[in-house]
């Protein structure tokens, strides 16, 4: 359990931004970066997860919040940092919190492509795999005030309890 609440603290602590000085080479951050932020919901497939005690079945409902930070390249690539909190099962009564931190690029304000990690407290397999890769494409499209994102994301296992979701939700 301790484990478990050390790997949270950790992962709550990594969702934060984080920026330079003032002093460091560039401009101030407060002018680069430009921050969405939304509610997401979606559906999350756990592969071999109905052969646990806690999971019905592998299909679980998601939903969660995502901060998405882009810094400007000046033309048509941004540089994409993305950190979220979902938590799915809930549909099963069952509560699966993870965490994910993902940098990448933004390709003409709409395509998204990033690679990061994956923290959660559930392991299906009982082998302490906590800590995951995590790999996902995206397209966000402007709505207005609002923009829409549709998020694919794969995340691997050792012991191919493999993790996949599709995602959506609004950002403002």
């Amino acid at each position: 359990m301790l484990k478990k609440l050390i790997m949270i603290c950790a992962t709550l602590m990594f969702a934060m931004p984080a920026y330079a000085d003032d002093h460091a080479v560039g401009s101030p951050p407060g002018d680069d970066w430009t921050i969405r932020k939304g509610m997401r919901f979606g559906y999350n497939y756990a592969h071999k997860a109905d052969e646990s005690a806690r999971l019905e079945s592998p299909h679980m409902f998601a939903m969660g919040f995502e901060m998405q930070e882009t810094m400007a390249g000046g033309d048509w690539l941004d540089l994409l940092f993305i950190q979220n909190i979902t938590v799915s099962g809930l549909e099963q009564s069952v509560l699966v919190p993870s965490g994910n931190i993902l940098v990448g690029f933004e390709i003409n304000d709409a395509l998204q492509l990033g690679v990061g990690a994956n923290v959660t407290i559930y392991d299906p397999s009982g082998e302490d795999h906590y800590v995951h890769l995590v790999s996902a494409i995206g397209w966000t499209q402007a709505a207005g005030e609002f923009s829409v994102p549709l998020h694919v994301v794969f995340i691997p296992d050792v012991n191919n309890y493999y993790r996949f979701a599709v995602t959506t939700g609004v950002n403002w």
